[in-house]
């Protein structure tokens, strides 16, 4: 008996950990994409709306998260704990409505509001908006896939003879049989 609930226990915790790195994979890619759409050139002057930093944060979003001042919402470590809070702060608020929460509900509350969201009255412009923050999200998430299952590449030794070299002024290349590929991904 002892066994089996040691067993159970473990199972789990297993399973709790699991859902728990999910979870923050799934806030940390959300985020990742939010920013991407919000500042992707990471400008640091105030937005027309008075939106600030990486996630274009308001005032009033801002100060719901924190009592720092306003103006370090440009520096990126204060910009992603209050990011972090407000990302859960709308989990929650979804989770007691009963609204699923993943990526695109998160995008359009963080762009047009929870209020709207759950009152179903989102502009078109928010539809767009999270749609561009979910495809990234699955970019993000087919790019960690596609490192994942590749393999690591065996590097050749530099005194192998059996390796011909090249090059010119005391530069020497050697070269392989299987050379690394490179892929360019467009954001």
């Amino acid at each position: 008996m002892k066994n089996y609930l040691t067993s159970l226990l473990l199972i789990i915790a297993t399973a709790l950990a699991f859902t728990i790195k999910v979870q923050a994979e799934d806030r940390s890619e959300t985020l990742r994409a939010i920013n991407w759409v919000e500042n992707p050139t990471n400008q640091t002057h105030v937005g027309r709306f008075g939106e600030l930093g990486p996630y274009q944060f308001r005032p009033a979003t801002w100060r719901m998260h924190t009592n720092k001042p306003f103006n370090l919402a440009i520096r990126r470590q204060e910009a992603d704990e209050v990011a972090v809070k407000h990302y859960e702060w709308i989990k929650r608020t979804f989770e007691a409505a009963g609204v699923e929460v993943n990526p695109f509900n998160i995008a359009l509350a963080w762009n047009s509001g929870v209020d709207s969201v759950l009152s179903g009255r989102v502009p078109s412009s928010s539809y767009h908006y999270a749609e561009r923050v979910t495809n990234l999200v699955e970019t993000f998430r087919q790019s960690t896939n596609n490192l994942a299952e590749r393999k690591p590449i065996a590097v050749e030794s530099t005194t192998d003879a059996s390796v011909p070299v090249v090059g010119t002024d005391g530069i020497r290349f050697r070269i392989l049989e299987n050379p690394p590929h490179f892929e360019v991904a467009a954001s």
